[in-house]
């Protein structure tokens, strides 16, 4: 999965999720674990986490979802579920904080050059 073509597949949300506490990898397992039933509904379903910003360093525009969030959030990541097979988000959201996130999503943002895939 490129990042491109993820960002092409992300559709306005119709919501953002203000994180006051730092974005960590246990709020970004959380919520794949609650939806644990799309992953074993299809097959073809990729769990993501696409950075727009992570520390206020800059990795994708992701157009639409961050245009509302205030610009002193210094964390901006879009996470959900992309199917392979049709190209498109079947579900996410967007968390946007000004804390420092964790090591672990900084670590793995940048080593993804801001995609991460979970497995």
């Amino acid at each position: 999965m490129d990042p491109l073509s993820l960002i092409a597949a992300i559709a306005f949300f119709g919501y953002i999720a203000v994180v006051i506490v730092s974005i960590t990898v246990e709020i970004i397992t959380e919520w794949f674990r609650a939806r644990g039933r799309i992953k074993a509904d299809n097959a073809n379903a990729i769990a993501f986490s696409l950075a727009e910003r992570i520390a206020n360093k800059d990795y994708a525009k992701v157009g639409g979802v961050f245009d509302k969030t205030p610009a002193a959030a210094t964390t901006r990541v879009v996470q959900g579920f992309f199917d392979e097979r049709t190209g498109r988000v079947i579900e996410a959201r967007a968390l946007a904080s000004t804390r420092q996130p964790g090591a672990d999503v900084v670590r793995h943002h940048t080593a993804g050059r801001g995609l991460v895939v979970y497995t």
